[in-house]
């Protein structure tokens, strides 16, 4: 896979910390146990920079019972990607929950999407349809 970055004027921000694969989470209440799937969707990968997750942002999600796997900034014209997602990092089989998506300006004025990732209560089955 070519390793490539976005560069807007020569100075842009680069996305050279990894890639994410996006899947939708098909939740279908059947019974009584639902059916916990996700089906991926027909986007190339995404690359992504990795952003800094602070000790306090850490133990609000311990208080709730959640870890918080990883926070990472992707160009904002994604902007189909919701906490109704899953996304898989680097090709690996780990599933990571998108638990928040907020759009941002950074401080040179570039439009990004924030990603908080978080550990899913348990394994999505993966379907293709």
């Amino acid at each position: 896979m070519r390793r490539t970055r976005l560069l807007e004027a020569g100075r842009g921000p680069q996305y050279i910390d990894g890639y994410i694969e996006v899947y939708d989470i098909l939740d279908q209440a059947q019974g009584d146990f639902p059916e916990r799937s996700i089906k991926k969707r027909d986007l190339e990968p995404i690359w992504f920079r990795q952003q800094a997750v602070f000790d306090r942002t850490r133990i609000t999600f311990e208080q709730s019972d959640m870890e918080v796997t990883r926070k990472i900034c992707i160009p904002q014209w994604w902007d189909g990607i919701s906490s109704g997602c899953v996304v898989k990092v680097n090709g690996g089989s780990s599933q990571e929950k998108v638990f928040n998506a907020a759009f941002v300006t950074s401080k040179a004025g570039f439009r990004e999407t924030e990603l908080t990732l978080i550990n899913p209560e348990m394994p999505y089955e993966e379907v293709e349809e």
